[in-house]
């Protein structure tokens, strides 16, 4: 911003000389304190500049004018530096007064007495002696002497004056000839700074009319924060046919003073011609010149009444504009941010850094049309209800795509609280507007959140910052006196009117003004149910609600719905008893990829966006039946996010829970083993933020026809580890290597009847960023995969392999790494094992919120134990084994998990490996005695969350 320098004043037609001269002058009367000399006292001066001395204090000078009766004269002294300041009276021949000291200084005196008139020229301070000047100018007709002010346009090169003062020359005039000017003109001075600054700079300027009908309507346009206008602007409003006359008056000191003028009409020479775009578009470029350059951009429309938004953009934020509209009517002040001016079919924008201004190469103006008569600009969105505010809304702004609107059906009183943040890391988010419809812009703050008030149909705006060419934003606009908008609550029918136990049931409630936080809630049974709002319609009329029914008993339950503090009772939801359903066995497949969004295989091509939810057909593909599959078995990969985020996999057809089965960062490629219901013969995926790639390998299923192998959980024990040389030779894997591993007749595994067997297989320490394959052994390793690490990784991951001639194989495909393999169980033929139920994945454990177990991190050498049966649709007994997605998160050092059946021996077996700040996920089969499990940390502390996807029973 520039350094400030001198106070300027407006506008400029009242435009004073030293404030503490014209004070004076007009606290000391004529005739008084400085009686009319006689005649003979008198010096007859010509018009033009006159210089005298005050040989002794207390003189006053008597200076005879050769003005006749009816002129009117201007009497223009030194603001400062060489020679005394002076106060100048003008009398006529009688004594009498004629003008002030103010008309003086703005050449408006007219001179009514009797003449010959006098000059009465006094010191400031009575003590003052030496010389002093005084400059008049005849202002009713054109003067010789003054120097015409040539017309300009917009280019560099444009016509100017340029005027010198010092060596006893303060002030200077100027004329504008009669047919040489249009209706509304801009005046540029630009002042130069001296070398020194002993002496304070001040200026002022005047322009006066030839005829005496008052000096025409002007307006200084000084920049924000500018004192002394350097390069000052100002608008003068010109009657055709009239001449002018432009007084400067300055200091007797080495100062330059640079005048130009420019039509600022739609005759405007100069301006690049332009049409106002939509919301959004790529904005005009320009280049900033030097500080003080001008630049004119004609911006068009089709109508008077369009209302538009324009907003300059530079690095600094130094850009100012000031609009003009077609007549040259000031549309728009001087400044660096948006206005929205309406009423003319053009606009002449013109742009300036200001001196002292961060000059930045070139900036951009946007120029968007954001309303018609008919209405806001038809690209913004029609929101259907404000009752509790507008969004969240994200998305990207760049050049290519500037803005963003929305058109709110909000009325006066409305308050809104505006948080806009950035999603990219980015300095800089999108700077809001919600304009009226008188364009008022009635968000104030400098930072999010803003505070925003609402009128009848505001229009939302979001538009790219300076300093910034792209950043992606979060924006919302929350209502703070619910309910906003025309609307108040209202609450209908609650429907369905039955839901079957056992099963999570969708609520759709209807009403007015229904928000997120509208809850429905159930009574009358052993303990009240809250539904869970997942969904409110665009017009807030529709509501939609997830119950957890699964182990609600049958019978009928009271609804109620709650909005704003307030409960509306809307009738009964009948219960009915569950349906019987089988349990499932297991079919191993050949590991075998079913989908990947970067090929488009099973899916789209296309990453999964923020939001977004794929979904795959799995039944009656790679030997899956097209019938009676109630599992599958997926090692899901996601790969090149874009952000941090997680997906969720759960069965098509169903609502999606708070469950997670992978949690990434931006870049990470990393999998876990899924095991998911299918519904409708699909399963989802479901990613919550940025984009990324899913990659999905079919590993098994489980069917209900009985054909299928049983599952045996056994205590967890290594069987693997190449850094000992447990199971297999002490080494390494190297690059496209294999290590084969017996699995059959040890830890407890029976040698025949084994068709697959439960790893949690961990990669450590490896010299290179690969991925692992376990597979068959004596099959062909198929394209899937089970691991992706980086160089110097340690990862996870649990993996159901098929068995062949008792082993299993364990392929690197780049540099070398350790594997580590620890059993979980295995599936048999000979009908002795359990059989698996899918459930809804359900979150079971967070030690953040205290879910299942007390609320805190799991410390060193800790452990937590969770109640799993009895729970989310879990029996009471009969469990086996429970098939949990545990993720650890906020670890305070690098550790390892082990997830162990409660009441027994934790052994050497551990199930997720993480370093310090890490979040990531895997999933567990953990035998289950007493009902419960165990998590044991090992060193620092940690937050562990458990997700239930089903359990095995006999």
């Amino acid at each position: 911003m520039p350094t400030p320098l001198a106070s300027i004043r407006r506008p400029i037609s009242t435009v004073l000389t030293s404030l503490l001269a014209v004070l004076a002058a007009l606290l000391l009367p004529v005739g008084a304190a400085h009686a009319a000399p006689v005649a003979q006292d008198c010096v007859a001066v010509a018009e033009g500049r006159y210089a005298g001395t005050f040989a002794t204090a207390g003189q006053t000078h008597c200076l005879q004018l050769p003005s006749p009766q009816g002129a009117r004269i201007a009497a223009l002294t030194s603001l400062g530096g060489a020679g005394v300041p002076v106060q100048v009276e003008v009398v006529d021949k009688n004594g009498a007064a004629q003008c002030t000291a103010g008309e003086l200084a703005r050449g408006g005196c007219a001179l009514t007495g009797t003449a010959p008139f006098r000059a009465l020229v006094h010191a400031d301070e009575a003590t003052a002696t030496g010389p002093y000047g005084v400059h008049f100018v005849r202002t009713d007709v054109a003067q010789n002497g003054c120097q015409v002010l040539p017309a300009g346009s917009f280019a560099d090169d444009a016509a100017a004056v340029r005027l010198e003062t010092g060596n006893g020359v303060f002030s200077h005039c100027l004329t504008i000839p009669a047919d040489a000017h249009s209706t509304s003109e801009l005046l540029r001075i630009r002042y130069g700074l001296p070398d020194d600054n002993e002496l304070f700079p001040h200026y002022s300027i005047s322009v006066v009319d030839t005829d005496g009908d008052g000096p025409p309507s002007c307006y200084d346009h000084p920049a924000p924060g500018q004192q002394l206008r350097t390069d000052g602007l100002t608008s003068c409003y010109f009657t055709a046919g009239k001449a002018y006359t432009i007084l400067l008056q300055g200091q007797d000191a080495a100062r330059s003073h640079t005048l130009d003028r420019r039509d600022v009409t739609a005759t405007a020479k100069g301006c690049a011609a332009s049409a106002a775009t939509a919301v959004g578009a790529p904005a005009t470029t320009g280049t900033s010149g030097q500080n003080g350059t001008l630049r004119c951009h004609r911006i068009t429309t089709a109508a008077a009444t369009d209302r538009l938004h324009i907003n300059p953009r530079d690095a600094h934020d130094s850009t100012n504009v000031l609009v003009m509209d077609n007549n040259g009517g000031i549309a728009c002040h001087q400044r660096t941010w948006a206005c929205t001016p309406t009423g003319s079919t053009g606009y002449q924008v013109v742009t300036q850094v200001p001196e002292n201004y961060h000059l930045p190469a070139s900036y951009r103006l946007d120029a968007w049309r954001i309303a018609t008569a008919a209405g806001p600009a038809l690209e913004c969105t029609r929101v259907g209800s404000v009752a509790y505010g507008y969004g969240p809304l994200t998305g990207t702004l760049s050049e290519q795509r500037t803005g963003a609107c929305a058109v709110l059906p909000s009325v006066a009183g409305d308050q809104f609280r505006a948080e806009v943040t950035t999603t990219d890391g980015g300095a800089r988010a999108p700077e809001p507007a919600l304009y009226s419809n008188t364009g008022r812009n009635l968000c104030t703050g400098s930072s999010s959140p803003y505070s925003c008030q609402g009128t009848d149909q505001s229009l939302f705006v979001l538009g790219l910052p300076d300093a910034a060419d792209r950043t992606a934003y979060r924006a919302a606009l929350v209502c703070t006196n619910a309910p906003c908008g025309s609307e108040d609550v209202s609450v209908g029918t609650v429907t369905p009117d039955t839901a079957q136990s056992g099963t999570v049931a969708t609520l759709t409630v209807q009403g007015t003004a229904l928000g997120m936080n509208t809850t429905v809630r159930l009574t009358g049974g052993p303990a009240p149910l809250t539904a869970t709002t997942v969904s409110v319609s665009d017009d807030a009329r529709t509501l939609k609600a997830t119950v957890d029914l699964r182990t609600a008993p049958a019978g009928n339950w009271n609804i109620s719905v709650v909005a704003l503090n307030s409960a509306y009772a809307r009738g009964t939801l009948t219960v009915t008893p569950p349906p019987v359903s089988g349990l499932g066995t297991y079919k191993p497949v050949t590991p075998t990829r079913l989908m990947d969004t970067r090929s488009g295989l099973g899916v789209p091509k296309a990453k999964v966006g923020q939001g977004g939810t794929a979904t795959l057909q799995v039944t009656g593909t790679a030997g899956i039946p097209a019938a009676g599959v109630t599992a599958v078995v997926l090692n899901v990969t996601a790969t090149d996010p874009t952000t941090d985020s997680f997906v969720s996999v759960y069965p098509d057809g169903t609502t999606r829970t708070s469950a997670s089965n992978l949690n990434f960062t931006a870049g990470q490629t990393i999998p876990n083993l899924v095991v998911v219901p299918v519904v409708n013969g699909k399963v989802s995926f479901y990613n919550n933020a940025g984009s990324v790639d899913l990659i999905a390998d079919i590993a098994g299923y489980y069917t209900t026809d009985g054909t299928g192998s049983t599952y045996k959980p056994i205590t967890p024990t290594r069987l693997m580890d190449t850094r000992s040389g447990l199971g297999v030779p002490k080494a390494k894997v190297g690059q496209g290597g294999t290590a084969t591993l017996q699995v059959t007749d040890t830890a407890g595994i029976p040698a025949a009847g084994v068709t697959a067997v439960v790893l949690n297989v961990t990669a450590t320490d490896p010299s290179d960023a690969s991925y692992v394959s376990v597979y068959p052994n004596g099959t062909a390793r198929t394209s899937a995969s089970n691991l992706n690490v980086t160089a110097g990784q340690t990862i996870p991951n649990l993996v159901i392999v098929p068995v062949v001639n008792g082993k299993v194989s364990f392929y690197n495909n780049a540099g070398s790494v350790d594997l580590i393999a620890d059993i979980a169980g295995y599936y048999t033929t000979d009908g002795t094992g359990s059989t698996y139920k899918p459930i809804t994945p359900t979150r079971l454990m967070d030690t953040r919120s205290g879910q299942g177990v007390p609320k805190a991190k799991v410390g060193q050498g800790g452990t937590v134990t969770l109640q799993a049966t009895g729970t989310a649709g879990i029996p009471a007994t009969g469990v086996t084994a429970l098939v949990l997605n545990v993720t650890a998160t906020d670890p305070t050092t690098g550790s390892y998990v082990s997830v162990y059946p409660n009441g027994t021996t934790r052994t050497s077996a551990s199930n997720l490996n993480f370093t310090a700040g890490q979040t990531i996920p895997n999933l567990v089969i953990v035998p289950v005695v007493n009902g419960k499990v165990s998590f044991y940390n090992n060193a620092g502390s940690v937050d562990l969350i458990a997700d239930i996807a089903g359990y095995y029973t006999m």
